[in-house]
């Protein structure tokens, strides 16, 4: 069984940042070449720029933990009605090998960047366990995204 630690902490930290609205800490986890087809394409600011189009085009999206087999995973949510949410995917990482980052002059040797990221939409068989987003932090969410645009 393969140890996922490092990768795990790297995607606590993407849900975090990404759920907070901070895009900008997802851009040090990424490795400077990263392939990311559902993001536009390759390198960094390519992939951060289709996240924050993301996050325009689903403004309630949030994400959580997950688990496919073994190999950690993290799920986009979107609200429905009454907060209770949708599965809209999920994401599968790779990871730079035992932190070496080759030419990428942003990183240190040992740290695990990630270097590719596959989308998925498909139901899955059984295998894929998930944490659901909790109604509370959307209630928080919302209550911050208020305070952002202003109460009419």
């Amino acid at each position: 069984m393969t140890d996922y630690s490092a990768e795990e902490a790297n995607l606590d930290e993407v849900v975090d940042y990404f759920n907070a609205r901070d895009l900008e800490p997802i851009r040090d986890l990424l490795d400077h070449e990263i392939t990311a087809p559902f993001f536009g394409g390759n390198g960094r600011d390519t992939v951060m720029q289709g996240v924050g189009e993301l996050v325009l085009a689903y403004p309630g999206i949030v994400t959580t933990r997950g688990e496919l087999g073994d190999e950690p995973v993290v799920v986009a949510w979107i609200p429905g009605e009454e907060r209770v949410y949708r599965r809209m995917g999920y994401f599968r990482f790779t990871f730079t090998e035992d932190g070496e980052n080759g030419d990428d002059i942003d990183s240190v040797d040992g740290e695990v960047k990630i270097e590719h990221i596959d989308y998925s939409d498909e139901i899955d068989d059984g295998t894929l366990l998930v944490e659901e987003p909790d109604p509370a932090d959307m209630a928080e969410w919302e209550s911050w995204k208020e305070w952002e645009e202003g109460v009419e």
